[in-house]
């Protein structure tokens, strides 16, 4: 793709910069050592420019360029290996070193930046969603609370039983769906304990089963038994695994399985949830996390960002990757702290 205008705008003044560089120094007599000196840290110039405007790749490549198309220069004054000659090596290296360093500077001020934005526009996201919710549970539960009345009042061959079903069914599915926009949109409110992860991921699985069992998918476990207990909201760490689980039992062929793992690694405890389900497709990876992204037909798409939300409250991680064969494995990671808020060694 070709750069925009103002980025050729760039591409040209940062060249030119480099050629009037190049030129100052080709093109003044060679013993004029102080003007040599000042010509050098004006090579600095392009770099520091190329470095803000096009991050690390761009530092990269106006290092190399300005060091190749030096080169002839350092080759026409070369005195053997000389004092002088050594002086220009390690110039032309720390020129290189003082690229990358800016290059990793700039890519981390970034990412710094685009974590605030992003913050800043969930924040925002989640007092909508929050605010959207609270509008909608009210008549739901009405609607509810009503059609449950006027089925009970029924006779139970009544022909419009069947009608008032799918009402009630999807009545609950849009309550299920309003619980999850308040659950993203409310503060995390965290109520801390000690936690033992693999008697949430039993208690999980006994909810999940019916799902599993009628989708035809088997659960398996394989929990590691001297997992030490870790400060926790245990309600939210469920809800962690309750979402994990279903949409990796969603994903996963009838006949199938899905695996539930708990690991201990060093100052972390670890669950893994591993479906056998088609995948994530490439370009879909990085917004899985993101608010209503979704390719369900029916669903808010705040499953995984409320799994995300909850982790990080926990001062966790969670990521995924897909797997050899098929399917994809979702790994969260919570620190193990103790009610002295120190990390088990």
């Amino acid at each position: 793709m070709m750069p925009h205008h103002e980025e050729w705008k760039k591409v040209v003044l940062i060249t030119t910069l480099i050629a009037g560089v190049l030129c100052l120094n080709y093109f003044t007599f060679y013993r004029m050592t102080y003007e040599h000196a000042f010509y050098r840290v004006l090579a600095y110039i392009p770099l520091i420019l190329g470095s803000f405007w096009f991050g690390i790749k761009g530092a990269i490549a106006i290092a190399t360029a300005m060091i190749l198309l030096f080169f002839p220069y350092v080759m026409v004054h070369w005195h053997g290996f000389s004092l002088e000659d050594f002086h220009e090596i390690l110039e032309g290296l720390l020129y290189f070193a003082i690229a990358l360093i800016l290059g990793v500077l700039v890519k981390r001020e970034r990412k710094k930046h685009r974590a605030l934005i992003g913050a800043e526009s969930l924040a925002a996201v989640g007092r909508t969603v929050l605010d959207l919710a609270h509008d909608m549970k009210t008549p739901l539960m009405a609607i509810g609370g009503f059609t449950t009345q006027v089925s009970r009042a029924l006779d139970g061959d009544d022909p419009k039983q069947k009608k008032l079903r799918v009402v009630i069914q999807e009545t609950d599915r849009l309550e299920s769906m309003v619980r999850e926009m308040l659950d993203f949109g409310r503060p995390m409110d965290m109520q801390l304990k000690e936690t033992d992860l693999n008697g949430l991921v039993r208690e999980t699985i006994e909810v999940v089963r019916p799902v599993a069992e009628n989708r035809g998918v088997v659960l398996k476990t394989d929990l590691d038994l001297s997992l030490p207990p870790f400060m926790a909201d245990a309600r939210r760490v469920k809800q962690v695994l309750f979402n994990l689980m279903t949409n990796a039992l969603e994903a996963s062929p009838e006949g199938a399985s899905v695996l539930i793992r708990t690991t201990e690694d060093r100052h972390w405890v670890t669950l893994q949830v591993i479906d056998s389900g088609p995948g994530i497709a490439e370009e879909d990876g990085e917004n899985i996390f993101k608010p209503f992204f979704t390719k369900k037909k029916r669903g808010t798409g705040l499953g995984l960002p409320i799994v995300k939300k909850i982790v990080e409250a926990h001062s966790g991680q969670v990521f995924f990757h897909s797997n050899q064969e098929k399917g994809v494995t979702f790994t969260a990671r919570f620190p193990i702290i103790t009610k002295l808020g120190i990390i088990n060694e």
